[in-house]
């Protein structure tokens, strides 16, 4: 293989590679915790099904600090994206400016995705407090008002 060949297949590797960075380098998105349904509330004792609700919500904050540590991370590639791109000439350095942006979109996308994620968890979440809290033998203290 040609040094030009092997060159032109290093940029294309590293190119291709460069949507990911944000991924490699702040890891995966934090496993979301499981939630109970609100047919599992159903099913349980006041006792089990308030534990269950209890439980659930001290694993959603848990679970929110690593999400906080993932975020911050994420907006710090897309912050030193941003910045980097502001030093770069539009012209001469097309190319580079062309991959912070990837950088950049692909940390967003990441930052926003988890949102979409603890969404939904806080959406199960409070469908299974609201089957909680609707049980005629549940400890209205524990819900809200």
């Amino acid at each position: 293989m040609s040094l030009k060949k092997l060159g032109l297949a290093a940029a294309v590797l590293v190119l291709s590679s460069a949507p990911a960075w944000a991924e490699i380098s702040c890891g995966s998105i934090p496993f979301e915790p499981a939630m109970p349904s609100a047919a599992d509330i159903s099913s349980k004792s006041a006792a089990d099904a308030a534990t269950a609700v209890h439980d659930a919500f001290e694993d959603i904050k848990h679970w929110q600090g690593d999400l906080k540590t993932y975020r911050d991370c994420t907006d710090k590639v897309s912050n030193q994206a941003q910045g980097a791109m502001a030093s770069l000439d539009r012209v001469k350095d097309a190319d580079k400016i062309k991959d912070l942006q990837a950088q950049k979109q692909e940390a967003d996308h990441l930052y926003n995705q988890s949102i979409d994620r603890e969404e939904k968890v806080v959406n199960q979440y409070h469908a299974a407090q609201t089957a909680y809290c609707m049980r005629s033998d549940a400890d209205k203290s524990k819900c809200p008002k």
